[in-house]
This record gives C-alpha cells, sequence and structure tokens, in this order.
C-alpha cells in the first residue's frame, strides 16, 4: 500500500535528516496521474489534484499555525492534509449530527470522542508517517493527515503543477503521494536558483475505503443523531 511505503521513506529520511531553519531554493514541476481505462488499457487522467509533493532529507520546526480538518455533509474537508511534525490538527464539526474522529495509525492513535456541531478538538502529531482518520459512526468518511519532517510540501491543483520554495541547498528525495498510487520518487539536487522543471507520474493501481470501527468491529447502519 502507499501508506506503509511513504512511512517508511519519511522514517529513514527522517532518522538521516540535516537540521535546518530554511534556504531560498526553489523546487517545481508536475505530476502525471493516470489510471485504467475500461478495456485495462493505462489512460492519463485530466484532473491530477490533490497530490501531496513533499520533500524530504531535512528537517525544519513546525509553523505555529493549527490548519483545521472540518466535519461537512459526512465527509472530511480537506480529506487529505499534509502538515510538518510537532504540528496541531483542529477537527470541527460543520454538520448538525453527531460525528467522532479517531485513528488507529501507528504514527498517532486517537479518539475526540463525539463533538456535536460546533464544537472542535485539537490533536497534535508527534511523529511523522501517514495517519489515516475515521469517523466511527459514518464509515465513508475517510481522511488522512500526511505528518512531513519540514515545510517543502504542495498539493497540486488540477493541472498537476507544484513549486516548493525556501528549500536549504543539498541533496534531498522528492515523493509525490496519492491515496490511490504507491507514491514517485526522485532524487533532486537543490542549489540557489531554480532548477529544470521535475516530472513525476503516477499510476492508480488501488484505494479501498473499507475499515473497520475504532474497536475493531465492523460498521453498521447507524440512523444519525442530531446534536
Amino acid at each position: 500500500m502507499g501508506s506503509r511505503l511513504l512511512v517508511s521513506a519519511v522514517a529513514l529520511c527522517t532518522a538521516a535528516a540535516l537540521p535546518s531553519s530554511g534556504g531560498s531554493g526553489v523546487v517545481s514541476g508536475s505530476v502525471r496521474v493516470f489510471t485504467r481505462g475500461p478495456g485495462g488499457e493505462v489512460v492519463q487522467k485530466a484532473d491530477a489534484a490533490s497530490v501531496v509533493v513533499y520533500l524530504t532529507g531535512f528537517s525544519q520546526p513546525a509553523p505555529e499555525q493549527v490548519p483545521r480538518i472540518s466535519q461537512k455533509n459526512k465527509a472530511f474537508v480537506p480529506d487529505v492534509l499534509p502538515i510538518v511534525v510537532g504540528q496541531s490538527v483542529e477537527f470541527t464539526n460543520d454538520d448538525n449530527i453527531i460525528h467522532n474522529v479517531f485513528s488507529t495509525s501507528k504514527a498517532r492513535t486517537f479518539d475526540l470522542g463525539k463533538p456535536r456541531g460546533g464544537e472542535s478538538r485539537t490533536v497534535q502529531f508527534d511523529q511523522t508517517g501517514v495517519v489515516d482518520v475515521y469517523c466511527d459512526l459514518h464509515e465513508e468518511m475517510v481522511a488522512t493527515v500526511l505528518v512531513l519532517p519540514n515545510r517543502a510540501f504542495a498539493v497540486t491543483g488540477a493541472d498537476g503543477s507544484f513549486t516548493l520554495k525556501g528549500i536549504p541547498p543539498g541533496h534531498w528525495v522528492l515523493y509525490a503521494w496519492s491515496r490511490r498510487s504507491d507514491p514517485a520518487r526522485v532524487e533532486v539536487d537543490v542549489g540557489f536558483a531554480e532548477g529544470p522543471p521535475i516530472a513525476l507520474d503516477l499510476t492508480e493501481t488501488h484505494f479501498d475505503s473499507k475499515h473497520l470501527g475504532k474497536y475493531g468491529q465492523p460498521y453498521r447502519k447507524q440512523p444519525d443523531y442530531p446534536q
């Protein structure tokens, strides 16, 4: 699975991290996403949005900003969120029904109970890796928090383009990650001037959102409980 590969990659590169407070290098390029057509042929998708592109090999302190994941219309918004290790995330229930927020991921295990509409809970992430987040009441609600070693990351738009700025000079590893594919990887040399654009390709091979509840039980159809 792509998540397991990313966990290993982040852990390996973080272990050999070189502390850095900043830099002036720029890495830019684009990601192409491919999938299987009806006849099994590989075709390029027109929309390459929501791919996380990030660098590993050096560490940076977490920003003070606390990003938010909203529970809205029985979905996590955004459903993919990259952050820096040490950063906190606020989970807010913006529906008029009760939700739950939990994770059993090795990188961060938590259970925020059942916040009612308008209520928030905050979680700090102190270990790099992939944290899959679910609602114990609604199986279709799935989110992923990518806890990364530095601030050199971006989320692609529909055209797949990305730009990473403020990178310290050095030899680093660039990844592109999506839930539906194994991550792409390329080594890059970063200087004080922007290098040539980098092209990364992902081929969708999997994404199974089925999972067990927080107590290891299969989900059962439940009524929506108002706040």
